[in-house]
């Protein structure tokens, strides 16, 4: 993920299972169902749409990376498509950070990356992964820093989260999903193992994604990934 960080803001079986590397170059994943083609990483390289901070943008905002996720992650096979899927999520809302986003569903895209939207006032899930009603796995949802449309997104401040914080998450049956926050990671993108994030079994979390750390100008995005873990309150 590659694009993230600004001056601050307000307040704080299976028949198969491919496997995507997931490239998050920018800073952060739509409908759910039919399966995506197998795909190499996946986090779409949104050129264009993210800024550096105001503080250190010299003159005209240059073009924006991608976020960055550089590792295995499940990708559905066709033949699930008939599989009724739970309810998307739409809505996070974690107000330690002072922040509200709408979540779109996402999968990947034609270079086989992660698709996200280029605006960052709108964060991504990452459809082939698990959503909050399904009680197990990862569900992941990331969003840019900033953007051309949004300088400071609503996760821009992600990086301020603090252990014990709630994050609620409302899918589109209006049900909603409360998690606290059990870990906050800053990684060098170049380093990081996205393996981990992008899991289908196993304990229920919910992963939120965004860039931040230093603007690499040379890049045209941030050099880390912002990495939010949170486990479902009961």
């Amino acid at each position: 993920m590659d694009r993230c960080h600004t001056p601050r803001g307000p307040r704080r079986s299976i028949p198969l299972l491919l496997v995507a590397a997931l490239t998050l170059s920018g800073c952060a994943a739509s409908g759910q169902g039919a399966a995506a083609e197998p795909a190499e990483s996946a986090v779409n390289d949104s050129r264009g749409s993210e800024v550096p901070p105001a503080s250190q943008t010299p003159g005209p905002s240059p073009q924006a990376g991608t976020a960055s996720i550089s590792d295995a992650v499940p990708v559905q096979s066709a033949e699930l498509a008939s599989i009724e899927q739970a309810p998307a999520p739409v809505r996070v809302i974690y107000p330690g950070i002072d922040a509200e986003i709408s979540v779109l569903a996402h999968g990947v895209s034609d270079d086989g990356q992660m698709d996200i939207p280029d605006d960052a006032a709108e964060a991504a899930w990452y459809q082939y992964g698990r959503a909050p009603a399904d009680g197990t796995g990862t569900t992941v949802i990331a969003a840019h820093a900033g953007s051309t449309h949004t300088p400071v997104g609503p996760l821009y401040l992600l990086h301020e989260a603090q252990p014990g914080e709630e994050i609620t998450v409302e899918d589109e049956s209006g049900e909603e999903y409360l998690y606290a926050v059990t870990e906050v990671e800053q990684q060098d993108k170049d380093d990081l193992d996205f393996a981990p994030y992008f899991t289908r079994d196993g304990d229920h979390h919910l992963v939120l994604i965004t860039c931040g750390g230093q603007w690499n100008p040379d890049r045209s995005s941030y050099n880390d990934n912002i990495i939010v873990t949170a486990t479902p309150i009961d």
